[in-house]
């Protein structure tokens, strides 16, 4: 990122204009130092070469200019040198072959599918002394009981997105809720709210995620944020009636709903323990397990029926009794950008004594951003 930022930044104040037809870059190791060496072929077949170290954050281009001199531009620290001379030859960057050993200038020079490995040997009077390794896109070095890796940018891209959680995007859920034996609830229950399974479902919307590693990016903690929007459909012709004491059902004989629907809507945040498989994000499985919170920020009963020909709608907002916050037992589980998920409500729907004693379930699909 380093070496990024710098030849950039070089790009941009000091060869603003250039047509670059060709770019060739290779980089230099030597213990932790790290020197870029980037290659560039300009209109008119001149030459320019930007030398990046890391070492002591320098930066050097050599020029050729259209005169036949030479143009050189150092930058370290804040100071900037620039000497214009006649064109040398001191450095060059040759075309890797496909094998090719260079006594003379102790250099070795292997060509292996789209990796390219540069070993340079520096001899002191006769005998072996400093080892170079310069490479081109991905490789990994070993030297002693060290080990670098460098990989291309779509690969850190990778890297990237692999410390990303698996909350964040767009689901749907279906909808309905449990008793406190952990069944079902059905009319037996509570026949005002028995559900039509076919019709209640929840739109999820998470906007936002925040991951910390604990093992790279193998586990970590998830936490972010979100919304759900759920439809409870009331199988039955009921009206629901809340006072200060209770929420319950009456029958109506008068009116046959078409529409009878509990709509609810909370905002959510989790806290939740990633497991992932790999780094790749792309072929990784995840597995996620932990509690939901959520605030309820709005509630409200519509109903709509016909009578005569006519078409008539009421909707009702109200608080229904119900508790403000819920907590859920979350688990997700999935593959890339694909997951499944359930919350199960760890807490009532309703405030104690005023409501039937059921804990709302969502199960289905997420597809990660």
């Amino acid at each position: 990122m380093k070496t990024i930022l710098l030849s950039s930044a070089l790009f941009t104040c000091g060869f603003i204009g250039a047509q670059i037809k060709s770019t060739e870059k290779q980089i230099i190791i030597e213990g932790k130092d790290t020197t870029t060496i980037i290659k560039d072929v300009l209109e008119g077949n001149l030459e320019r070469q930007t030398i990046i170290q890391t070492e002591d954050k320098s930066i050097m281009t050599i020029e050729s200019l259209v005169d036949g001199t030479q143009k050189q531009t150092i930058i370290k620290g804040g100071d900037t040198t620039i000497i214009i001379s006649k064109k040398t030859d001191d450095i060059s960057i040759d075309e890797l072959g496909d094998l090719k050993v260079d006594d003379k200038s102790d250099t070795t020079r292997i060509k292996l599918g789209n990796k390219s490995i540069v070993i340079v040997e520096k001899r002191e009077d006769g005998k072996n002394g400093e080892k170079k390794v310069i490479i081109d896109e991905r490789v990994i070095i070993e030297d002693g009981e060290d080990s670098v890796e460098i990989e291309d940018d779509e690969d850190d891209e990778k890297e990237d997105r692999s410390r990303e959680g698996h909350w964040a995007g767009f689901g749907g859920s279906a909808n309905f809720f449990v008793t406190d034996n952990f069944a079902v609830a059905d009319k037996e229950d509570a026949l005002f709210l028995e559900i039509d399974f076919s019709r209640s479902a929840s739109l999820n919307m998470n906007i936002y995620e925040k991951r910390f590693p604990i093992i790279k990016e193998y586990v970590g903690l998830t936490t972010g944020l979100g919304f759900q929007f759920s439809f409870y459909e009331l199988k039955n012709n009921v009206d629901i009636t809340v006072n200060s004491d209770s929420t319950f059902g009456t029958i109506n004989l008068s009116n046959d709903f078409s529409t009878n629907r509990l709509q609810l809507f909370y905002l959510q945040v989790p806290l939740l323990l990633e497991f992932n498989t790999s780094k790749n994000p792309d072929k990784n499985w995840h597995l996620s397990f932990g509690v939901t919170g959520a605030f309820k920020m709005g509630a409200s009963y519509l109903k709509k029926w016909k009578n005569d020909g006519e078409k008539y709608k009421d909707k009702m907002r109200s608080s229904f009794n119900m508790h403000p916050f819920q907590a859920y037992g979350t688990a997700i589980v999935g593959y890339g950008n694909y997951s499944v998920f359930i919350h199960y409500g760890l807490t009532s729907l309703f405030e104690k004594d005023k409501g039937p004693n059921f804990a709302p379930v969502s199960a289905g699909i997420l597809l990660n951003f």
